[in-house]
C-alpha cells in the first residue's frame, strides 16, 4: 500500500504476516504465560514443602486431580478460542462478544458440576490413587483438593476470558494480566497457609485458595480490558445451540486430558508400591517438567490461533504452514531446554525438598522424561492446530489410546520384566514419543480443513453452526 507523506503506518494483520512470524508473535507471550503458570505450581510446591514431606506428598498426589480441574476449563476455553479466531480471520469481530457470553455460561455449568457433584466424593480419588485412609497424606490431600474444587470456577472463567484474547491474537495483554495474578498468588500463599496478618491459617488448603483468589482478580481485570476493546460479553440469555457448539469443540480435548490424568491416578498404585517418595518426587518433577510443557502450550496457542484465522479467511495452505512453523519452533527450542534441565535436575530438587529419597526419586523420573520432551512438544503443538480447526476428535482418540497404553506397558515393564519404578517412567516416555509422531502424521492427512464448513461463517446467526468433524 502506498501512503501519503506523514500518514501513519497501519499495523499489519496477523494473517498477512509470514506464518513463522505470525505464529511467534502470538506464541511468545503465551510461552511466557506458560512459564508463569509453571511458576504457579512451583510456588505452591515451595511453600507446601516448607510444611513437611507429608504435605508435599499429598500435593504431589493431588496434582493429577488439580490437572483434571485445569483441563475442565477446556470445555469452555477451546471452543471459545476456536470461534473467536474464526470470526477474527473472517473480519467479523462484532460476533465475538456473543461467543464470550456463551463461553461464560459454560463456566457456570462446569463450576456447578465440580462444586456440587464432584466435591462431596473427592475422597474417592485418593482411594483410587492408593492413599491409605486415616494417614496424614490422605487428610492433607483431601483438604487441598476440596479447596481447589470449590474455587475452580475462577480458574475456568479465567481460561475462557483469556481464550478471547488468544483468539484475536492479543496475547500480550493476557500475559500482563497473568503476571499480576502470579505475583498476587505468591503473596497470598504464605498469608493463607500460615495465617499471616490475622488471616485464617488454612495450611495446605491455603495454597488452593490463594490461586482461586488470584484467578478471580484476573477475570475481573480481563473483562474490564475486553470492555474497553468493544469485546465485553453481551449478557443475553443462554443460546443453547451455541453452548452445545462450544462443548462439542472442547469436550474431546477435555476428555483426552481427563483420561491423561486418570491414567496417572491408576499408575499411582504402581508408583506407591515402590515407596511414597516416588509419588512426592513425581509431584515435584511434574512441576519442573511443566516448564517445557507450558512452552509447548504457548506454541499450541500460536498454532491454534493462526490455523483458525487462516481458515476463517479461507486460506488452508497458510493454516497448514502455520502449524508446521509452530512445531518447528517448539522442537528447536525444547532441545536446549531439555539439556539444561537434565544437567540441573539434582540442584532443582534440592530447592523443593530436604529429603534425599524424594530428591533421588524425582531425579530418576525427570531425567527419563527429559529425553523425550521434544516429542511431547510436537504432540501438544499439533493438538493446538487441530483445536484451531475445530477438529478435536482425532486428538481425543490418539491421546485416549496411547495414554491408556501406559497402564499395561508400565505393569509389564515394572513387574514381569523386573524394571521396578523405572519401568513406570519408561512406559510414560515411550508412549509420549509415539503420540508425538502419530499426531504429526495425522495432521498431514489434511482432513481438519473441512471440520468447519466455510459457508457456516456466512450465516446471519450470532454464532456460526459447526458441522460434525469428518
Amino acid at each position: 500500500m502506498v501512503r501519503e507523506p506523514g500518514q501513519h503506518d497501519e499495523p499489519v494483520a496477523l494473517i498477512d504476516l509470514p506464518p513463522r512470524v505470525a505464529v511467534w508473535r502470538v506464541a511468545w507471550p503465551m510461552v511466557a504465560l506458560g512459564i508463569l503458570k509453571s511458576a504457579y505450581f512451583l510456588t505452591d510446591s515451595y511453600f507446601v514443602g516448607k510444611l513437611g514431606d507429608k504435605e508435599l506428598a499429598a500435593l504431589g498426589g493431588a496434582a493429577f486431580a488439580w490437572w483434571m480441574i485445569w483441563i475442565a476449563s477446556d470445555l469452555g476455553a477451546v471452543g471459545t478460542h476456536a470461534l473467536s479466531s474464526r470470526h477474527e480471520g473472517a473480519k467479523r469481530r462484532d460476533r465475538i462478544p456473543a461467543v464470550l457470553t456463551q463461553g461464560l455460561y459454560v463456566v457456570v455449568i462446569v463450576s456447578i458440576v465440580l462444586a456440587v457433584f464432584v466435591w462431596p466424593v473427592r475422597h474417592l480419588y485418593f482411594d483410587l490413587l492408593g492413599f491409605v485412609r486415616g494417614t496424614a497424606e490422605y487428610r492433607f490431600g483431601n483438604d487441598f483438593l476440596g479447596a481447589s474444587l470449590l474455587g475452580a470456577g475462577s480458574l475456568v472463567a479465567f481460561q475462557v476470558v483469556g481464550s478471547v484474547f488468544r483468539g484475536v491474537g492479543d496475547t500480550r495483554t493476557i500475559l500482563s494480566i497473568s503476571a499480576v495474578t502470579l505475583v498476587l498468588n505468591a503473596g497470598l500463599d504464605p498469608v493463607l497457609i500460615w495465617g499471616w496478618g490475622g488471616a485464617p491459617e488454612l495450611g495446605i488448603a491455603g495454597a488452593a485458595w490463594a490461586t482461586a483468589a488470584a484467578n478471580t482478580f484476573g477475570v475481573g481485570v480481563g473483562l474490564l480490558v475486553l470492555a474497553r476493546q468493544g469485546l465485553a460479553p453481551s449478557w443475553v440469555a443462554p443460546a443453547w445451540g451455541t453452548v452445545r457448539q462450544i462443548f462439542r469443540i472442547g469436550l474431546p480435548v477435555a476428555a483426552s486430558g481427563m483420561g491423561f490424568s486418570l491414567v496417572y491416578v491408576l499408575l499411582g498404585r504402581y508408583i506407591n508400591d515402590f515407596g511414597t517418595e516416588h509419588m512426592a518426587g513425581l509431584g515435584v518433577g511434574h512441576r519442573i517438567e511443566s516448564l517445557g510443557y507450558m512452552f509447548s502450550v504457548g506454541m499450541m496457542v500460536g498454532a491454534a490461533t493462526m490455523v483458525g484465522q487462516h481458515l476463517g479467511a479461507r486460506r488452508p495452505d497458510r493454516a497448514a504452514a502455520s502449524a508446521h512453523a509452530a512445531a518447528w519452533i517448539c522442537s528447536a527450542s525444547l532441545i536446549p531446554m531439555s539439556i539444561v534441565l537434565f544437567l540441573l535436575t539434582p540442584t532443582l530438587f534440592e530447592v523443593f525438598t530436604d529429603d534425599p529419597a524424594t530428591a533421588a526419586a524425582g531425579v530418576h523420573y525427570l531425567r527419563i522424561q527429559l529425553l523425550v520432551m521434544t516429542l511431547m512438544g510436537l504432540e501438544v503443538t499439533y493438538e493446538g492446530a487441530f483445536s484451531g480447526a475445530g477438529d478435536t476428535i482425532p486428538t481425543f482418540w490418539i491421546s485416549f489410546v496411547l495414554t491408556g497404553a501406559r497402564i499395561p506397558l508400565a505393569w509389564l515393564l515394572a513387574y514381569p520384566l523386573g524394571w521396578g519404578i523405572g519401568g513406570v517412567w519408561w512406559a510414560i516416555a515411550v508412549t509420549t514419543t509415539v503420540k508425538g509422531i502419530v499426531m504429526w502424521a495425522w495432521f498431514r492427512r489434511g482432513k481438519w480443513v473441512d471440520a468447519v464448513k466455510p459457508e457456516d461463517l456466512e450465516e446471519p446467526a450470532v454464532v456460526p453452526a459447526i458441522s460434525e468433524p469428518t
